[in-house]
Formats: structure tokens, C-alpha cells, sequence
């Protein structure tokens, strides 16, 4: 029977049907115990995040093998030194270099030796990104200038957020605040404005509150948005998390652990949070909490 209900998560309508429900990330490493491990909710976000998110900035690519997590330390200097797209060979499929870092390419731990089923799905989803963005692999990368962590910056955004949230966000002057000890970014400011954090377990960002006045200003509901009852506002400007019983509605493209704007019938930004349950959760739950409050707007 259990063999049975894995072999049921090939079926596409059943793994877009548990994609809504899986958290963006966990603080657990994605281990691989065989070929249905492909076929896990979390795998099949990711490759559909690519095909309809990635956005290169060259139709000319270099595939590298795998090489040590995170890919960075080892390919950093050919990304910077080129003009090409670079993707790593991953089990899971090809991996962008600036994405090295994102849940669950670095979280994830595969053998040396991968089945044949699982080689034939990463194969086939290099021709479908071929195809889709008419990519011509080429063996060397031409010459070229870039700056690594910006564009990091840049392809998570779209990957997280949604394809062209990266021209949104960083449209201004950029500023980096990077840790002293691993040097990985953490803060991102724009104009002068904290605008994002990066997270150091899963290489996803959290918006800051000048981060949600952007996207609010700029896209129309209910993108981003999670809309509550006006008697649930107060409660939530002290700080408070927002219970299921109160939400009006929802974008139905949150996940859980995504970010959110909180905001009103009127669509008054009230805060920014996290979704602990999507759409579906939010409206039909009377119980718990459907969002963590972290920054209210003063």
C-alpha cells in the first residue's frame, strides 16, 4: 500500500496538488532515499519555479559537473570572469550557479551515483530549459564582467517572489551588508532602505517592512497579499500574529513560510509577515494562527 501511494506522486496533478501545501523551506536537509525521492512536492517546486521564473541574462550557457556545496566556492571566479550563463549538473537538475544557496539545491544530499530514472529526469529537464529559453550550450564562457552576490540577489528574488520582482525591488542604488565570518550576504539596501535580509538556512530572503512598501506600491491585489477583518488591524499593529478566523482572502500563490503583506479591506499596508498556511488553510481553518506578524508599518 505505501509503495503504491509513492508511486502516485508521479502523477503531475498529484504533486501540484501537495506543491500548495509544502513549506518554502526547512531547517532539515533534503536526503535522497531513491527514485520517488524526485518526485517529492519540494523537487517538483523548484523545477517548475525554474521553467517559469529563471531569467538569464545570456542564451549562452556552460554546463559545469557537480562540485562541492555550496557551488560558489568553487565556480565564483568563472561566473565573475564571463558573460555566459554557468549551470551545474545537479541531481535535481540544472542549478544556476547564483542559486547555489537556495533550499533545496545547497540543503540537499545526494549519493555520487544516481539511478538511471533519476539521471533521465535531470536530463530532461535541461532540454525543457533549453527549449524554453532558447539556450545554446556552449563549452568555454565568453569573457565577460559580473558581480556574484548581486546577481544572487537578483535570480532569488525571481525565484522566490516571481519572475520580474528582482527589476522591482532593486531599482535604486544597491548596498550589501555581508557576514565577517562567512561572507555571505544578509542585508540588502536600497536608496539607503533595509529592504531584505537574506536567511543563512535555506538562502531565501525575508522583507523588510521598506521591502513590502515597494511591492505593494507596485503590484495590485491581491499579489503578496494577505487581507484580514478591519477588527483584527489594531490587534495587529501591536505586533500581533493573525489568526485564520480573521483573514478576508488571500494570493493564491503564497506558500506556507512565505512573505506576506498584511493589509486591509482597502488594501491599507498594515505589516509584513510570514504565511504559515496557504490560501486554502487560511480560509478554512477557525483556529491558529495563518501568519506570524514580524514588522508593522509606523
Amino acid at each position: 500500500m505505501l509503495m503504491d501511494a509513492l508511486r502516485e506522486l508521479r502523477d503531475e496533478r498529484i504533486k501540484e496538488w501537495l506543491e500548495r501545501f509544502e513549506n518554502l523551506s526547512k531547517r532539515s536537509a533534503l536526503f535522497y532515499r531513491n527514485t520517488h525521492t524526485l518526485h517529492r512536492p519540494v523537487i517538483y517546486r523548484y523545477q517548475r519555479r525554474l521553467l517559469e521564473r529563471y531569467v538569464p541574462r545570456s542564451r549562452e550557457v556552460v554546463f559545469m559537473e557537480e562540485v562541492e556545496k555550496p557551488y560558489g566556492k568553487v565556480y565564483r571566479k568563472v561566473w565573475e570572469g564571463s558573460s555566459s550563463e554557468i549551470l551545474v549538473d545537479s541531481p535535481i537538475g540544472p542549478v544556476p550557479l547564483p542559486l547555489d544557496e537556495m533550499y533545496p539545491v545547497a540543503q540537499s544530499v545526494f549519493p555520487r551515483s544516481m539511478d538511471e530514472e533519476s539521471k533521465s529526469s535531470a536530463e530532461e529537464l535541461k532540454r525543457k530549459l533549453l527549449k524554453r529559453f532558447g539556450m545554446k550550450p556552449i563549452k568555454r564562457p565568453r569573457k565577460g564582467k559580473r558581480d556574484l552576490d548581486i546577481d544572487r540577489i537578483r535570480y532569488t528574488l525571481d525565484m522566490q517572489f516571481g519572475r520580474g520582482v528582482s527589476d522591482v525591488l532593486l531599482d535604486g542604488e544597491i548596498d550589501l551588508v555581508k557576514s565577517k565570518t562567512t561572507g555571505k550576504i544578509r542585508n540588502v539596501y536600497l536608496d539607503g532602505r533595509h529592504i531584505l535580509s537574506m536567511r543563512a538556512h535555506d538562502g531565501f530572503f525575508t522583507l523588510k517592512i521598506e521591502g513590502a512598501r515597494i511591492l505593494h506600491n507596485f503590484y495590485s491585489p491581491p499579489r503578496f497579499r494577505v487581507i484580514i477583518e478591519d477588527e483584527a488591524i489594531d490587534f495587529v499593529r501591536k505586533g500581533r500574529n493573525v489568526f485564520s478566523r480573521f483573514v478576508v482572502d488571500c494570493d493564491s500563490r503564497l506558500r506556507p513560510f512565505d512573505e506576506c503583506l498584511i493589509v486591509s479591506k482597502d488594501d491599507d499596508l498594515i505589516a509584513v509577515g510570514r504565511t504559515l498556511l496557504n490560501r486554502e488553510e487560511m480560509l478554512a481553518f477557525e483556529y491558529g494562527v495563518a501568519v506570524k506578524t514580524r514588522e508593522v508599518l509606523k
